[in-house]
């Protein structure tokens, strides 16, 4: 494959942004037994809501959304799928897919969103709660009829000795799925970007 990309980043930080966007687009096209193009959109918003007058104590309210598309050449392993916590939580990983005889296919078109809302819990911000929601749909056209949503609350918890990434704790509770869906509550991840 060969893949090109443009990237607008004005974020404050890469590992806790609390203010600035991050936009990506990318192409790539497949060659060989399997040819096909593929499209991936990315933005992601921040915003600091509050913080205390001494500039820490952030509570951030995060934005983000996904589009992708590939085409109808997409071997299965290829296509696209959602779950877990990098995509959808409250779903198994891959388990956020259109289902072809009992099986998870994957799907050509794929539309997420989600939005969070972190605050610290602890004065030293070494932990801080998050609540959540995540919606959005996996299909094999562009369309929104299966469209699923979450919503959840979890922590960050920041171990000094592992440097600035945290421990992500969540429970995702899933607001509408589809019956093939396959459900997942608790997701566990390192780091605070999704």
């Amino acid at each position: 494959t060969a893949r090109v990309g443009l990237i607008h980043d004005t974020r404050d930080s890469a590992f806790l942004p609390t203010e600035g966007h991050y936009l990506e687009a990318g192409y790539e096209q497949a060659f060989g037994d399997f040819s096909y193009p593929r499209v991936d959109l990315t933005a992601r918003q921040y915003r600091t809501m509050y913080q205390r007058p001494d500039g820490e104590g952030r509570h951030i309210l995060a934005l983000n959304g996904q589009l992708s598309y590939t085409g109808d050449d997409t071997p299965i392993y290829e296509r696209l799928f959602a779950g877990g916590f990098s995509s959808f939580r409250g779903f198994q990983f891959r388990g956020v897919t259109p289902v072809e005889n009992g099986v998870g296919v994957g799907g050509q078109w794929m539309a997420l969103g989600s939005a969070e809302y972190i605050f610290p819990l602890t004065a030293s911000e070494m932990v801080r709660g998050v609540v959540f929601t995540d919606f959005g749909t996996v299909e094999n056209t562009v369309a929104f009829h299966d469209f699923r949503a979450t919503a959840g609350l979890g922590l960050r918890v920041t171990i000094p000795a592992m440097g600035p990434m945290p421990i992500a704790l969540d429970l995702g509770f899933p607001l509408a799925q589809q019956d093939t869906d396959q459900t997942r509550m608790f997701s566990f991840y390192v780091g605070f970007l999704r």
